[in-house]
């Protein structure tokens, strides 16, 4: 029994450009969330901690950048880890709202990889190879 072709969908251009531009504003953000936890405390700078926070996120951008949507995917697993930490670290007492804020990036970020991926899907099967 073949299957039918997807139903395509509407404006699916300008839906996986807004998801594309969420993930990596949701990115950028994280990371400068990253910076400002480690180097503008009193204590100094901590380059190592920077390094391994960012690390797994700037693996994934090459493939992000060309566009590859299992990237995307890739990058909604590794965010979990994310999430696990922040949900351990804004359910303490001493939460902050750096805290509250990281809790909110995460999910932000799952949810834009989350369609720049199906969406990114999407636009390769309908898109007719010459």
């Amino acid at each position: 029994m073949r299957s039918s072709p997807p139903k395509p969908i509407s404006h699916l251009n300008t839906k996986l450009r807004f998801s594309l531009i969420a993930t990596y504003a949701g990115l950028a953000a994280l990371i400068l969330l990253f910076f400002a936890w480690n180097f503008l405390r009193h204590s100094g700078p901590n380059w190592v901690v920077f390094i391994a926070q960012s690390l797994p996120l700037a693996a994934l951008l090459p493939g992000m950048l060309t566009g590859y949507y299992r990237s995307f995917s890739w990058l909604c697993f590794v965010i979990l880890i994310y999430f696990v930490k922040a949900v351990d670290g804004a359910l303490v007492s001493t939460a902050g709202y750096l805290d509250i804020l990281f809790l909110i990036l995460t999910v932000y970020i799952f949810i834009a990889a989350m369609l720049a991926s199906r969406w990114s899907q999407r636009k390769a099967k309908e898109t007719p190879y010459v």
